[in-house]
């Protein structure tokens, strides 16, 4: 009999067991995607999981791409739909990328996806890493052809309860150059709302004995929601609009019954949402492919791996890069040549038949490589009620698209067949990627002068003494690379001593997330404890830089200096370099979104 019921029983077990692990899957997502809790802003990202102050909300960070003297390749008035998602490059340290002052980076996942509500930000954007993963044009046909700029973390900058949407800081002017969207609150402004409810509060319990609620609320309702200023005021657009809400933030304060507001629950998320950290990112397994995505958990087949939300671009055209010369005036103007795409065009998806791009923005999905025989997952349209997927804008036609100034096209990487834990991720490209790819390959040589070439990362790795410019006048750096100094370090020296003292001099420049600016070594000396210190002199002619006093820095260590690349010399740059977009399967692919007979190479 016991024999019996263990047979029977264990079945029953182990399916139990099946589920739970399924279910403590689910739980363990930390970030989803969802509809945002702000009225009309379309997607939002929220925690699954309690974050700490200073913790990474991802194991690791997306990529960044450059997008490079943009303001001179088509300096005519356009509609760029990632101009309202891209972020200032030069806070990224790739704006010696170009040559025009202004380069924007396209940063997809948390940099285009999170939402902002200036009081309650919880997260910050960090600066990204900057590696080639070994890569050399002298011998490798990948080089170029992907972002070196990756690992943008997002930190959470007060603890972060399950279920609160997150908020990163678009900059208060981001909003004010923004009429269009109305009075949104900006910092401090629910503080000042706050300081209006509790008048009114004081005004009730004055006149309590005297007036009924109706009255109070006639009151309210002539004061605050009928004031001539209520469309315009940031202050008054902050408050709530329902009358039992009123009370409810009276009693809290404003700023707690607005977070409260823009938190959901995790029941409501495993309904409405798709998990956004199913992906880590490692090398990848295709040696020309630089970083790679991998499944953080098993999947099967049908199963959704990762939310693939889009920013439509009707007019691929916007991406070209022109001959670059200097005018009479010595300011840079593109000629009529076109010589190469913006490295862009590669993380976007195309059709053969179409001039629309399709440029994905899911957290760590634009680490996902192509490989047709190892093919895992597949491309779907998404659900309307887990994303700010509008199906009715596959009618759309593209000059409706190009008038549309906001994003609402989704897919969703469904898995093709089961997938294991820590399996790489491969997606098929199509076959035109394929031959695209192949004839790189066939057809690629080497740049002249590539078994030369060293970056600026590498320089930062190997250079452990930098020259002075007395030593560079006789033995000087490569013309593809400059020095510059981290301004962080333009204050006080006991502001970072203490960090340099107990090995904390890399979390201090990170959190003090300043500029850079080219500058020349005037001295380098050794002390008696062999710590060697740098006296160096500002580039006064970069207009970047809003230094304090002096334009000279003193005592200065190894890690205030660092190599960049001047512009357009690294491999992104290369005219070789490959370009192509991803393709949309046909099945997919709206007609009324074919508006070429040209075939898209």
């Amino acid at each position: 009999f016991y024999n019996i019921m263990i047979r029977c029983i264990s079945p029953l077990f182990l399916l139990f067991a099946r589920a739970l692990n399924v279910f403590a899957e689910d739980l363990s997502c930390g970030i989803w995607f969802a509809k945002s809790t702000i009225p009309g802003a379309g997607l939002g990202i929220f925690a699954g999981i309690a974050f700490e102050e200073d913790e990474e909300v991802l194991p690791i960070g997306d990529v960044v791409v450059p997008i490079v003297d943009k303001e001179i390749h088509q300096p005519d008035d356009h509609n760029f739909l990632w101009d309202e998602y891209t972020w200032d490059g030069r806070g990224m340290f790739m704006d010696f990328e170009g040559y025009h002052s202004k380069l924007s980076a396209a940063s997809p996942g948390f940099g285009a996806a999170v939402n902002c509500y200036m009081d309650l930000v919880n997260i910050k954007e960090s600066v990204p890493l900057n590696s080639n993963t070994g890569l050399h044009r002298s011998k490798d046909p990948g080089a170029g052809a992907f972002s070196t700029y990756w690992n943008r973390q997002s930190i959470a900058t007060t603890s972060i309860k399950p279920g609160h949407e997150l908020f990163a800081s678009y900059g208060e002017s981001w909003f004010k150059s923004r009429e269009n969207i109305g009075p949104v609150p900006l910092k401090g402004d629910l503080l000042l709302g706050d300081q209006l409810l509790k008048k009114y509060e004081r005004l009730k319990n004055y006149v309590n004995s005297k007036i009924d609620n109706e009255a109070l609320k006639d009151l309210w309702e002539l004061f605050v929601w009928n004031n001539p200023w209520n469309e315009s005021s940031r202050v008054l657009f902050g408050l709530p609009r329902n009358w039992d809400d009123i009370n409810v933030a009276s009693n809290i304060t404003l700023l707690e019954f607005t977070r409260q507001k823009h938190s959901v629950t995790l029941d409501w998320l495993g309904k409405n949402g798709i998990c956004g950290d199913w992906i880590i990112v490692k090398k990848s397994t295709f040696p020309q492919a630089g970083r790679g995505a991998f499944a953080r958990r098993n999947f099967e087949a049908g199963e959704i791996v990762a939310p693939f939300p889009l920013i439509h671009l009707p007019y691929r055209i916007y991406l070209d890069m022109f001959e670059i010369e200097k005018d009479e005036d010595g300011e840079f103007e593109a000629t009529d040549r076109k010589i190469t795409t913006q490295l862009l065009l590669n993380y976007c998806m195309g059709h053969r038949e179409s001039t629309l791009l399709l440029c994905p923005y899911g957290t760590l999905s634009s680490y996902i490589n192509h490989n047709q025989t190892l093919t895992n997952v597949e491309l779907v349209w998404a659900d309307p009620k887990s994303s700010n997927h509008k199906p009715e804008w596959l009618n759309k036609s593209l000059s409706e698209l190009y008038n549309t100034h906001y994003a609402g096209l989704a897919m969703n990487l469904k898995a093709t067949r089961p997938i294991h834990e820590d399996e790489e991720l491969f997606l098929n490209y199509g076959d035109e990627w394929e031959i695209a790819w192949q004839n790189h390959i066939k057809n690629w040589a080497p740049v002249k002068g590539a078994s030369k070439y060293k970056s600026a990362e590498e320089h930062n790795v190997e250079v452990v003494n930098v020259k002075t410019a007395f030593e560079a006048l006789f033995k000087p750096y490569p013309d593809n690379v400059a020095i510059h100094v981290n301004l962080a370090f333009d204050q006080p020296r006991r502001n970072w001593m203490r960090h340099w003292k107990v090995g904390t001099i890399s979390k201090f420049i990170l959190k003090e997330d300043e500029y850079t600016s080219k500058c020349d070594i005037l001295r380098r000396e050794r002390d008696k404890e062999d710590n060697v210190w740098y006296t160096v002199q500002i580039n006064t002619t970069n207009d970047r830089t809003d230094m304090k006093e002096s334009n000279i820095l003193v005592d200065l260590p190894r890690e205030a200096l660092i190599f960049f690349d001047e512009p357009h010399t690294t491999d992104m740059h290369q005219l070789s370099a490959h370009r192509h977009d991803i393709r949309i399967p046909d099945s997919l692919f709206p007609d009324i979104w074919k508006n070429t007979k040209q075939r898209q190479t």
